[in-house]
């Protein structure tokens, strides 16, 4: 009896790294040959300044977006596009460069089978970046961990289950930052240990200031918990800014205790601090209650308006 090859669709972003996106194609259908598995591709292309090349696998859909939205909104407008076509496949997220291993893709699926319904991150137990990027990640996830309450060690590499992505899309917090909207969500997901791979070819695209606005962004996925959070700071800093000026009025209007000259620069200080703590609270009040009255963007309702055309088909 003939076993049916299991299909998946797997979704990678991609900005002029066509050679990589070529050899990660290679190597996906490598890892099909060794597992048995029928792997479909759609790349996004995230509006690359270079052509692709005139010749690219027969397995590969490539959608071409009208301009540059980003690593993560091109991986929202992928997905959009997934549900859109109705695969009813389990979808695997990576990136075409190489750093996410395809040799990591079985090893996913067989957790994705111990653990049906919820969504498996890859978690990189062995990170091969140089020091100050290991110093810069470290800090970002120590406040995301502050400003969130949570934590957060994974990307986006990861396997989504078909219902799960029905929901997912729906979510405009995948739009700013995916992994952070997922855990956002609520929907199940757990992460299984993989190394990280070598860029295939070129260089990233990924500088300083790209990896403080990704930090950024997976940070405003959360961010009216980040506004309550930062409202308590700021009232805690008004109340023992209050407390600290009133025992100096005590002390000097009640006690015969002496006031050394330099508690009238403290209580000017303690004023300061506790005028712009208000201004800062009523700032963020503002920015928040203007953040939660906008019109919310729904990946799946507005992708289209990115997209330029499609390549082709899937077979």
């Amino acid at each position: 009896m003939t076993r049916l090859m299991r299909e998946i669709l797997v979704v990678t972003p991609v900005y002029n790294d066509w050679q990589s996106l070529k050899i990660l194609a290679e190597s996906l259908e490598q890892v099909a040959a060794r597992f048995e598995l029928h792997i479909r591709i759609l790349a996004v292309d995230d509006g690359s300044t270079l052509p692709p090349p005139a010749q690219l696998p027969p397995s590969l859909k490539l959608i071409r977006l009208a301009r540059n939205l980003g690593h993560q909104r091109a991986i929202a407008v992928g997905l959009s596009i997934a549900q859109a076509m109705r695969t009813n496949l389990p979808v695997v997220v990576m990136d075409c460069d190489g750093e996410d291993r395809p040799e990591d893709i079985p090893l996913l699926l067989a957790e994705f089978d111990a653990h049906p319904g919820q969504i498996i991150f890859a978690q990189r137990a062995k990170r091969s970046e140089g020091g100050l990027f290991r110093i810069f990640y470290a800090f970002f996830k120590w406040l995301f961990l502050l400003l969130t309450g949570h934590k957060i060690n994974f990307g986006n590499f990861c396997v989504i289950p078909p219902a799960s992505l029905r929901r997912i899309v729906y979510m405009q917090e995948i739009w700013n930052h995916f992994a952070a909207g997922v855990m956002r969500s609520g929907l199940p997901w757990r992460t299984a240990p993989t190394a990280r791979g070598h860029r295939y070819a070129g260089r990233s695209h990924m500088n300083l200031v790209a990896l403080v606005l990704h930090g950024l962004s997976a940070i405003s996925v959360y961010i009216e918990v980040v506004y309550v959070r930062l409202l308590f700071a700021a009232l805690s800093i008004i109340g023992l800014d209050a407390l600290a000026f009133l025992v100096l009025v005590y002390i000097r209007f009640f006690t015969p205790l002496a006031i050394p000259g330099w508690a009238t620069n403290v209580a000017i200080g303690l004023t300061v601090i506790m005028v712009q703590a208000v201004l800062f609270l009523a700032l963020l009040s503002f920015f928040v209650l203007s953040y939660r009255s906008a019109k919310m963007f729904i990946p799946i309702v507005d992708y289209k308006d990115f997209v330029l055309d499609f390549e082709r088909e899937i077979p």
